[in-house]
């Protein structure tokens, strides 16, 4: 098969096309840089390829994302074939270019040792389980936070660089029950950081923000939160607690909350991982299955999860 790195001309061939579909509200220059930046980040350079499956005389047939993440699943600490922004252009649509790139793609990946591979269907699974994916249960959720007069006496800051290392051990903490999870290192929390600033940055002024705070005592960071702002509410991307309750985070949404207090509460959807405490100072509800459907097919002989108990995954670690 002809697949190869997209790069140069072949790549803004690409962005033309699937600026279309997942364009984020960025002009098409803004686009191409928001693709272009994500792939310099430290962690994108080795974990991260656009490629493309060519015909004999270099046109496009199909074109995707293929991610290398670090990953727990069933005991068994490996790596997982992420396989994202399938596309065919449409005069190629309809020949099965699409399956055979995927197929293809996994089948590299299973020769490398991946454990397993992994996607997320904006389409529906039908298309994705014909290749042998199933879903993967997650929740999402509404989160209401209990507020009181005032907010709690406790110092919330700006989250900055030097706090990945501890936001990381966080995760790693606290996702330590679950079967599968991603195993995340500074880098790769850099990366989802970076990829939110980036697309905020890029964007018509005022359209959305991210937002990263940490809860410090001393000089460490012992919880944190960071958010996806919009008109819509928030999104609360990802967040940690050293303390197994969460007492800390519930706290730091009371603080977050409080900073204008005039407003109505806004809208805070979440993935919220069961294995994750919920703090005393919130509810989880409307509890539904994302939009976006996370599916995998495994490589190897590891056991695969069947409920959203045996998944921690947060918004954070959507590709």
């Amino acid at each position: 098969m002809n697949i190869v790195p997209a790069e140069g001309p072949l790549l803004e061939e690409i962005l033309d096309h699937t600026f279309q579909i997942w364009n984020e509200s960025l002009s098409r220059p803004a686009y191409g840089q928001w693709n272009q930046a994500q792939l310099r980040t430290p962690w994108a350079r080795h974990h991260l390829q656009r490629l493309a499956l060519l015909d004999d005389r270099g046109g496009v047939l199909a074109t995707a994302k293929q991610y290398r993440f670090d990953v727990r699943v069933g005991g068994r600490d490996g790596w997982m074939c992420g396989i994202g922004a399938v596309f065919t252009p449409p005069e190629h649509r309809g020949k099965g270019h699409a399956s055979t790139f995927v197929e293809e793609l996994v089948s590299r990946a299973q020769r490398d040792g991946a454990l397993l591979a992994s996607l997320f269907s904006e389409i529906g699974a039908a298309f994705y389980e014909r290749l042998g994916f199933t879903g993967v249960p997650l929740d999402e959720v509404t989160i209401t936070v209990a507020q009181k007069g005032g907010a709690p006496a406790m110092l919330v800051r700006a989250g900055e660089e030097r706090d990945l290392d501890a936001v990381a051990a966080m995760h790693t903490i606290r996702s330590a029950p679950a079967p599968f999870a991603l195993r995340r290192d500074r880098s790769v929390v850099h990366y989802a950081l970076s990829k939110k600033r980036l697309l905020a940055g890029l964007g018509p002024p005022g359209l959305r923000q991210l937002e990263f705070f940490i809860a410090e005592e001393g000089a460490s960071a012992v919880a944190y939160v960071v958010l996806n702002v919009n008109a819509n509410g928030w999104t609360l991307e990802e967040a940690g607690d050293r303390d197994p309750a969460g007492a800390r985070l519930g706290a730091m949404l009371q603080v977050l909350l409080a900073r204008e207090p005039s407003r109505r509460m806004p809208l805070i959807r979440a993935w919220w991982p069961r294995a994750c405490s919920v703090p005393p100072q919130i509810q989880l509800v409307n509890v539904s299955a994302p939009k976006d459907l996370l599916m995998v097919r495994p490589l190897s002989d590891v056991v695969m999860p069947k409920t959203a108990d045996d998944v921690f995954y947060w918004h954070a670690d959507h590709f």
